[in-house]
This record gives C-alpha cells, structure tokens and sequence, in this order.
C-alpha cells in the first residue's frame, strides 16, 4: 500500500478522525462517485429528452424532419382606434 500526503482544512479533519481506517473506502467511493458525475450539457439534455419521451406525455420532434417555417401572413386589419391608444387613454383618467 502506498502513502500520500495533503492538506486539508481542519474542520474535515475533524469529521474524518473517527473514520480514520475506513479513509481508502472513503475516498474510492467519492473518486467514484466524482467519476461517474461527470455529465456533459449534451449528454444531460439527451437523457432528459429520452426520459420524456419514454413517459408517452412528450412527443419529440423528428430530428431528420427539415424545420418548417410558417409563410408570413399580413397582420389583420380590426376597425377602430390600436389598443395601445385605449390603454392610454384608460391610464390618463387615473
């Protein structure tokens, strides 16, 4: 078995002392832990987006599928005064 050295604060000295022989456990277990945390941002959404999509509630978009846009369309013509002009006058009476 080998030995290292290092320095840490003495507050985890403190809470490490009564675990003193089972410190090579403890420290495999969070290099471990610490390892298998490791998640990319990708790596993450691509399980998020699996996991909702297994629920049967989301249905993913089909990544081959081109993106569509809507054809622009002209903006509706509604009689009477812009609500904008309403709101503004509703305020002066305040």
């Amino acid at each position: 078995m080998s030995s290292i050295t290092i320095e840490i604060p003495e507050k985890l000295v403190d809470r490490l002392r009564p675990y003193q022989e089972q410190l090579p456990e403890i420290l495999e277990l969070g290099l471990t832990e610490l390892e298998n945390a490791t998640v990319t941002r990708d790596e993450l959404r691509e399980r998020t987006l699996r996991a909702l999509a297994s629920t049967g509630l989301v249905q993913l978009p089909d990544p081959t599928a081109s993106k569509r846009k809507r054809p622009r369309q002209k903006p509706l013509e509604i009689p009477g005064k812009p609500l904008s002009e309403i709101i503004i006058e509703q305020r002066g009476k305040l």
